[in-house]
């Protein structure tokens, strides 16, 4: 999907650039999406703009139409850095909704397609980074390691007064180089906050405008282009946790019908890719995360709902059985002749 399909399907009113005078070469694009985050959000950019790098960098901010003065505080930043934030103004109509929630998908992807970077970086509008070196230590090796897609690096965990609390909500941020083959089955998951890696995607596929766990398709999108190197020596960045957080007020309900949607989307956009292995590989792990949401419903009495979900199972395997007897035909053919 290019910028132009994108905005002609998602968008229904223009988004706003204020005018900057950022470099029009710059080496990395720091991606930032903020909606509501006022108390956090001069942290997330002054971590941002304390960076000290040998190169060029923008900052991306996407304002996704906050009431609460986070708008205000954004443009207070734009105003008195043009040279280094680039400030999107988004409007709520355009959102893209998923499972009848909005999300920020649009803001994110509109600035994936601005990103004029040969590198991204990820930081959301309530967390932080530490390491003044953090961009420039990243770019260093993977100026020099071709290999390498890209590099991440500690998280600690903050609450809303930016202080450290003990691990992560439900898993642990691995600390080790990461091979492609696992990235592209999600073995494992480094946060996007740590990440920086090389701006290789032309175009978003249509896909993954779909989800919620964009993380999770990016990072499979990213392990076909190489694997991912842990780097130890750069200061943890901070992870908030809080009450206003998008994934941590959702219940198991919401988590288990969100893999549901990210693992039937990739498992689609592998089957368009004509890869075997991995539509096959995310199709099951979709039919697992069907049977983890019925024994939720049948934990909690809800029997309707479990039914329900169990027939969407069984026409999930009805369909795979049907596409592996219509893959076979060809073979078939072929023999007889």
């Amino acid at each position: 999907m290019t910028f132009q399909e994108f905005k002609e399907k998602h968008q229904k009113t223009a988004v706003q650039e204020v005018s900057s005078s950022t470099p029009k070469n710059p080496v990395v694009s720091v991606m930032v999406q903020t909606y509501q985050q006022k108390d956090f959000i001069r942290e997330c950019l002054d971590g941002i703009l304390m960076q000290k790098t040998t190169f060029d960098f923008e900052i991306l901010i996407g304002e996704d139409g906050s009431r609460d003065g986070t708008r205000e505080i954004c443009l207070e930043y734009a105003n008195n850095f043009p040279g280094k934030i680039r400030l999107f103004l988004h409007h709520r109509e355009n959102q893209i909704k998923v499972l009848g929630e909005a999300t920020s998908n649009f803001n994110a992807f509109y600035n994936f397609y601005s990103a004029r970077g040969n590198y991204i970086a990820f930081c959301e509008g309530d967390d932080f980074w530490e390491d003044p070196l953090k961009l420039q230590k990243q770019v260093d090796f993977l100026k020099f390691n071709t290999e390498f897609i890209f590099t991440y690096h500690r998280v600690d965990s903050v609450n809303e007064n930016s202080q450290s609390i003990p691990g992560l909500e439900d898993y642990t941020q691995p600390e080790l180089d990461i091979p492609s083959e696992d990235l592209l089955k999600g073995v494992y998951h480094p946060l996007l906050l740590s990440i920086c890696f090389r701006n290789v995607l032309e175009e978003i596929p249509r896909e993954m405008t779909q989800v919620i766990n964009v993380d999770t398709f990016l990072l499979s999108l990213l392990g076909r282009y190489g694997k991912a190197k842990f780097l130890r020596e750069i200061k943890p960045a901070k992870y908030r946790k809080h009450s206003g957080g998008i994934w941590s007020t959702r219940g198991k309900k919401m988590k288990y019908l969100s893999k549901i949607i990210t693992f039937r989307e990739l498992s689609r956009f592998y089957h368009r890719q004509e890869d075997v292995v991995l539509n096959e590989f995310y199709f099951n792990k979709l039919k697992s995360s069907y049977k983890m949401l019925i024994n939720h419903y049948l934990k909690n009495g809800n029997l309707v709902s479990a039914a329900k979900s169990l027939v969407k199972l069984l026409m999930l395997r009805n369909k795979s059985q049907e596409s592996r007897v219509k893959s076979q035909e060809p073979r078939k053919k072929r023999r007889e002749k």
